[in-house]
């Protein structure tokens, strides 16, 4: 019940304070994101396969941070397939703590993307991303941090028109490498560190 309430306190409040924002239900261990696995987005947005343009974009930020071992998206496929678990839908605890344990997973990361749309305005396309990333311990399955991020293109405006985002892959991609880099921030542990 306390996780809604969070989530729909930062849905409510999306111009306050600093985005991306994670919020800690527990500390992650000490290993937790050594081995990463992401699990299908669930797409809550009216953008044609919004989740699996996000999710492509965040697998390749992960694996590019050179941080993380990730595992491929066909063995976490597999298993979702094996267990009856449909890419829309996310799985329970116990479901998590079986695929960790088939994965040797340290850490999974799933989510929601609430909002993707491009419109044109002006002689601009304005883009507007919103997502919530979960993190779950991977030998519990329990949820230990919560990320909620929120931009539009214009957001990266500078001088005039310079750095304003147009595209919603370009704005997925700037968004994923600030996730990334808070949750570096925040003192998750990685292979490399």
């Amino acid at each position: 019940m306390y996780r809604i309430l969070l989530i729909l306190v930062m849905l409510a409040l999306p111009g306050c304070g600093k985005v991306p924002m994670v919020h800690e239900f527990a500390s992650m261990p000490g290993d937790a994101a050594c081995r990463v696995a992401l699990l299908p987005l669930i797409d809550k947005s009216t953008y044609p396969r919004g989740a699996a343009v996000f999710y492509k974009i965040l697998l390749s930020e992960l694996i590019a941070s050179g941080h993380f071992q990730v595992v491929e998206e066909g063995d976490v496929l597999e298993l979702y397939r094996q267990f009856k678990i449909y890419p829309n839908v996310q799985p329970s605890s116990e479901q998590l703590k079986m695929i960790g344990g088939r994965l040797g997973t340290t850490l999974f990361v799933g989510g929601d993307i609430l909002r993707m749309e491009e419109h044109k305005t002006g002689g601009f396309l304005e883009s507007n991303l919103t997502v919530v990333l979960r993190l779950y311990e991977g030998q519990s399955g329990t949820q230990i941090w919560t990320t909620y991020h929120r931009r539009r293109g214009s957001d990266y405006q500078q001088v005039l028109h310079f750095g304003r985002i147009n595209t919603l892959t370009s704005l997925a991609k700037e968004m994923s490498r600030e996730i990334i880099n808070l949750w570096l921030e925040k003192g998750m542990k990685t292979c490399a560190g």
